[in-house]
């Protein structure tokens, strides 16, 4: 079956599976063994394939789009059999953007065959808005470059700038219980001043790297709003308990003893304490995020969930 990957990403062709900054979505493409093209060159494609997934440019490049009345998922019909429409971001964060572009985003997903979202919560959400079928498309990583730090370090990774997509206060706050350094990288979304909070923000670095950094940590808090929770799955695989908010699959799966509701710092400040102060509690988590995410994200089961998809279109 041919597979290809659409994106704002200004590159064609396959993935290697030894690319160094193999993050989620390129992670997908390489264990569907799928070709990615640039959606701004579509017109440039002669291939003909059996399923295309597309993220679909956000912010400008989606205005861009929007004010074109650009037929994006029309277009790629005339070269794949099946479109499915990837989930980018929280479901709700296409809302942000004018009138216009969330009128042409919407029609886009009504024309879709399928919604491939990141978490539970999405799945109701998108189907209820669209009637078109939707799936989980779990997170997804390709272990074989990862090096991981012979020593652990007391210190704390906080994921997520001071920002409302990100939730990086609440990640601040909760990481302070730990009383150890805080390690933290910075996003798009940084703000002039954040780094007077006492985190320690790495520099841009590719994702080979970033893993190495991160396994060098003790503890890590996440709490993004519920998107594709890379973190919490990071954290699992170098064995590092993560606390975060439940609404986000892979640390509800991953980690169920250190999940919280949204918003429910006070337990999440708990669990901290309680992972500083009790071995056997912080050993039982290392053991158990480790042995979930052999049963649950390793490629072999993320490949059996993707069979079972196609065999719903």
């Amino acid at each position: 079956m041919n597979i290809a990957f659409f994106t704002e990403g200004g590159y064609n062709g396959k993935v290697s599976r030894n690319n160094p900054n193999i993050r989620t979505d390129q992670a997908w493409m390489c264990a569907l063994n799928a070709i990615h093209h640039c959606v701004f060159q579509l017109d440039q494609i002669t291939q003909k394939y059996d399923i295309g997934i597309i993220i679909i440019p956000k912010e400008k490049n989606r205005e861009y789009l929007a004010h074109q009345n650009y037929p994006i998922i029309k277009n790629l019909k005339n070269i794949c059999n099946k479109i499915l429409v990837m989930q980018e971001s929280t479901h709700w964060d296409w809302q942000d953007e004018s009138f216009n572009a969330m009128v042409w985003y919407y029609n886009q997903l009504i024309e879709a065959d399928g919604i491939l979202c990141h978490n539970d919560i999405d799945v109701p959400y998108f189907k209820g808005i669209t009637n078109t079928p939707s799936f989980i498309f779990p997170t997804l990583m390709i272990e074989d470059n990862i090096k991981i730090s012979k020593t652990k370090e007391e210190k704390t990774f906080i994921a997520g700038n001071w920002h409302t997509t990100y939730r990086g206060f609440d990640s601040w706050v909760i990481g302070q219980e730990f009383e150890t350094p805080l390690v933290g990288f910075k996003s798009g979304k940084f703000k002039q001043g954040e780094e007077q909070n006492g985190v320690n923000y790495l520099p841009w670095m590719n994702w080979s790297n970033f893993m190495f950094e991160l396994s060098k940590c003790k503890y890590g808090v996440q709490t993004y709003q519920a998107s594709a929770g890379q973190f919490p799955l990071n954290c699992a695989y170098l064995g590092i308990p993560c606390i975060g908010y439940n609404d986000i699959n892979t640390q509800k799966d991953l980690f169920p003893e250190l999940s919280v509701k949204r918003g429910d710092i006070l337990s999440a400040r708990k669990l901290a304490n309680r992972l500083k102060s009790d071995k056997d509690f912080y050993d039982m988590n290392v053991t158990m995020c480790k042995m979930m995410y052999e049963e649950l994200y390793k490629e072999d089961k993320f490949l059996k969930k993707w069979e079972i998809i196609k065999s719903h279109l």
